[in-house]
């Protein structure tokens, strides 16, 4: 089993400019344009593991948030809260085993806010279960260097390379500060046992890597440390145990001053092997990668083993095959529908408050009762995340997604009216006209600018006079204070001035989205601009003469409306809208307890638990009747 680890290594250099090559905007899209103000979970098995602790590093450097690398079962551990509110990135160069695939199915049950995969061989098994779930977005093409042998070598460097390329765009480049040479180290190897893996920033990774080939192979034993951490205690093992043991000294520029010190620090008898790299970027962890390679290489050689081909004995196989998916059940049961909801509106700290939980549980069985006693001839809809996936793609469409028009067309058919209120303008009705067969159009009614301006599908002209009145007064000074206060060289938005809406768009990342809506709640203080709100939504902000300017305009009879909409929260734009009695959240929920519930099953978000949603509903004769249970 397996191949020459030499011969592995002599694929390194094309294997990087392959990666080089490749286009990874999806990857740099998932890790560092959307949702950048939330947390990171990377799971990976074995060698993926230490390409989980390079993506958790970078995820960290550029971001500024916190990121984790676990293994898959250190995530079912960790817990149904950490899954749901944490971007998950699954790492797996074959896609193929079980530990990995359990994961994802995981993931899937109970994540709401973003996975991906990362493989690197088409038709894998990943690839074919991620099949049936389209939310979780892929990254996978054929690795030209094929399957590694028994230890991750190219795969694992086209990952890293892949990872290093989305954090750092057309500046990546890995040029190694020496070359990688083959030829033995200058020590004797095959007495040493033990090594001591010390790391500073760059290194973590590596070391991680080293110690799962010294392992995996049988060349040694490898303990981890970072430079300090060596300081309190570690170091005691060379006063008992150093006969059969060196440390490994992983460099960057970042610490070599530190490295240097705290080595020299030690008996002048402690053997040290140091892997240096020149390079200060991220790509010096790769460079670190590859001379590490080159240690495992020496060792193996100097063990009498191939890395490559070490040899398997036959209970590894039934270890790596068990089929432990049923075993570890209990660590995540499943949850009602019921405490997903109350865990929405409360947060898992308020899911402390026992008493807190069950009222609001209380609440919730009370809100479900009175929605399926309900009859209701409306439906009013916000769009972008709700109607449409949230990504631009998506959005900027001509027609609705095939499952979400036949749901609302079979709600048309049977004389239920249709509302949307929406921050946007004209698109929308670029969206909805195409989808929906003329004698339709009656039935739907758009509320444009969060409701300013309500038209029925077909009277677009209308709205074109609507949008020429006189530029309200109080959004024109706070227009003004903004972009004295945040020029536009210094931070990148759009401001778009309709009537009695001020849009800001095309912010780039969710740090200067908060330093523009803050500054924006700041100057709306400071100049008494008492007419006026900042809504939120999932790609823009909107701030409106709330006088004149409300979502709720768009409701004849709240009675009779179901509200459906994703940013319920009380800086969001659906706010007012899912205020109403009978409102649903697909995503952001309100504390109301009397209104706003997010009841879909766990791991829908978005669209999906519009569907779901829509799935729920049955109409006759224009009277719409729901079937929701928690």
């Amino acid at each position: 089993m397996g191949k020459p680890f030499k011969g592995e290594l002599e694929k390194l250099s094309s294997t990087i400019e392959w990666a080089e090559g490749q286009d990874v905007t999806c990857l740099s899209k998932f890790l560092f344009g959307e949702d950048r103000q939330t947390p990171l979970v990377c799971i990976g098995s074995g060698g993926s593991l230490s390409a989980c602790h390079y993506a958790a590093q970078l995820y960290q450097r550029r971001n500024g948030v916190l990121a984790e690398a676990m293994t898959p079962l250190q995530l079912m551990y960790a817990g149904q809260d950490i899954i749901r509110n944490s971007k998950l990135l699954f790492l797996s160069a074959s896609g193929k085993n079980k530990d990995i695939l359990n994961a994802i199915k995981y993931g899937v049950k109970y994540n709401e806010t973003g996975m991906m995969s990362l493989t690197l061989r088409k038709n894998n098994p990943t690839e074919v279960l991620l099949e049936q779930h389209p939310k979780v977005q892929r990254w996978c093409e054929d690795i030209p260097s094929e399957k590694d042998g028994f230890l991750a070598t190219n795969s694992l460097v086209a990952t890293f390379a892949l990872l290093c390329k989305a954090a750092v765009g057309s500046k990546f480049k890995v040029q190694s500060s020496k070359p990688l040479n083959l030829e033995p180290l200058n020590l004797e190897l095959s007495t040493i046992q033990n090594f001591i893996v010390l790391y500073g920033a760059a290194g973590e990774p590596v070391a991680w890597d080293i110690e799962s080939k010294l392992t995996e192979a049988a060349l040694g034993a490898a303990l981890l440390s970072d430079y300090r951490n060596f300081g309190h205690g570690r170091h005691h093992w060379f006063a008992k145990r150093g006969k059969n043991s060196c440390i490994i000294a992983l460099v960057s520029p970042v610490e070599r001053e530190l490295a240097y010190k705290t080595i020299g620090c030690l008996p002048k008898d402690v053997p040290v092997i140091y892997l240096e790299t020149e390079l200060e970027t991220a790509a010096a962890s790769i460079d670190l990668l590859l001379k590490a390679f080159r240690f495992v290489n020496d060792l193996g050689m100097a063990r009498g083993i191939d890395p490559g081909r070490p040899g398997v004995p036959s209970y590894g196989r039934t270890l790596y095959n068990l089929d432990y998916y049923k075993l570890i059940s209990r660590i995540l049961p499943t949850e009602k529908t019921l405490d997903v909801a109350v865990r929405r509106k409360l947060g898992a700290a308020g899911m402390e408050n026992v008493a807190l939980r069950q009222h609001y549980s209380e609440a919730c069985q009370r809100f479900v009762r009175q929605l399926n006693r309900g009859k209701y001839t409306t439906i009013a809809f916000d769009y972008d995340g709700t109607l449409s996936a949230s990504d631009r793609k998506s959005r900027y469409t001509n027609g609705l997604c095939d499952e979400i028009k036949d749901a609302l067309t079979s709600l048309l058919e049977k004389g239920v009216q249709i509302v949307i209120a929406t921050g946007r303008g004209q698109s929308i009705s670029k969206s909805f006209k195409p989808s929906f067969d003329k004698k339709y159009w009656p039935q739907i009614k758009v509320g444009y600018y969060n409701g300013a301006c309500l038209l029925t599908l077909g009277e677009e002209a209308l709205l074109e006079e609507w949008k020429n009145q006189p530029f309200d007064s109080e959004l024109k000074a706070l227009s003004e204070e903004l972009q004295k206060r945040l020029p536009k060289d210094c931070i990148k938005y759009d401001l778009s001035e309709r009537n009695q809406q001020l849009s800001i768009e095309e912010v780039k990342t969710a740090s200067d989205a908060e330093i523009i809506y803050d500054t924006c709640c700041e100057i709306i203080w400071d100049k008494q601009l008492k007419g006026i709100r900042v809504w939120r939504s999932s790609h823009s902000m909107d701030i409106v003469a709330y006088r004149e300017v409300s979502k709720l305009r768009v409701i004849e009879d709240a009675a009779k409306t179901l509200c459906i909409g994703d940013y319920g929260s009380v800086e969001g734009n659906d706010y007012e809208l899912l205020s109403s009695p009978a409102s649903l959240s697909v995503d952001r929920v309100s504390k109301n307890a009397e209104s706003c519930w997010n009841i879909a099953p766990s791991g829908l978000k978005g669209l999906d638990a519009t569907l779901y949603y829509l799935s729920r509903l049955t109409a006759k004769d224009g009277v719409i009747k729901c079937k929701f249970s928690v």
